[in-house]
């Protein structure tokens, strides 16, 4: 029998990778944004995220301030000792739930109107 494929490891829109280190904050963690999308982010962080949890993300823009809740899709050790102080570095996948009408606006001048689906 084949094992069923689930939404959530299927990529729904591109990818665009961050030209520059963009600072992050998920929650109360800072963070760097690494690539962005329609549906959500991928960043590394330090201090480990509890996957399935609800959580906020938030950066600035071209002087415009990006906000929105997020679901932790995955949380992964992507170093050990290479986060600010030898802190363990992760990587997480957040996939957005809430956005704002100023964040839908600030995601599309990123990514483009045409990528896809901006929930």
């Amino acid at each position: 029998m084949k094992e069923q494929l689930r939404m959530s490891v299927v990529r729904r829109s591109n990818r665009f990778r961050v030209l520059m280190n963009l600072p992050l904050r998920i929650g109360r963690k800072d963070g760097t944004l690494v690539d962005i999308s329609t549906t959500g982010v991928l960043a590394t962080h330090a201090g480990v995220l509890q996957t399935g949890s609800s959580i906020e993300i938030s950066f600035t823009h071209d002087n415009r301030r990006f906000v929105s809740e997020a679901r932790v899709e995955t949380c992964t050790v992507v170093g050990l000792g290479a986060g600010p102080g030898g802190a363990t570095l992760y990587a997480s996948r957040l996939f957005f739930t809430k956005l704002s009408d100023e964040s839908k606006s600030i995601l599309e001048s990123l990514v483009g109107a045409d990528d896809g689906f901006i929930p």
